[in-house]
């Protein structure tokens, strides 16, 4: 009774290690097969990667003298919008003075700009009204900019 209470509890005790060590065998060779792939992966996409770098470092040479002249073509226009801003400016101030001093409502300046064309009266300047010193209207040209930004 003995001996078989003894097999009995060394049934228990025996441990059949090739079957569970095989399961985790299996674990370790399906994550080293993962690895393997994610490696090629990754070497791959370092590969493009500097073809990539490559490929635009010299498309950023090659058009490098492209885009700094139109940077200056850009800087060019910018100033011309300015000078011609600057222009249409003192243009306002001297027909804003001229309506003013010639009396004429700024209601509706379109109709009262283009009255004198198309009415056909000779309306002359009373002979009593202070004669108006013409003055010289300076503008800025925009020309320059044009003739040394062809450089």
């Amino acid at each position: 009774m003995l001996a078989d209470t003894v097999q009995d509890y060394a049934q228990y005790l025996k441990v059949d290690l090739s079957s569970n060590f095989q399961t985790v065998q299996d674990v370790i060779d399906n994550m080293i097969t993962r690895l393997e792939e994610l490696s090629s992966v990754v070497q791959m996409i370092k590969l493009k990667n500097n073809n990539c770098t490559t490929s635009v470092t010299e498309d950023i040479c090659r058009n490098r003298n492209e885009v700094t002249l139109l940077s200056k073509k850009i800087v060019t226009l910018s100033d011309v919008v300015h000078k011609l801003q600057a222009n249409v400016e003192i243009l306002e101030k001297r027909v804003e003075r001229a309506e003013s001093d010639f009396g004429v409502q700024s209601d509706n300046k379109l109709i009262y700009f283009f009255k004198p064309f198309l009415k056909r009266k000779d309306v002359g300047i009373p002979s009593n009204a202070p004669p108006i010193p013409q003055e010289k209207i300076v503008f800025s040209s925009v020309m320059d900019n044009f003739e040394t930004s062809n450089t």
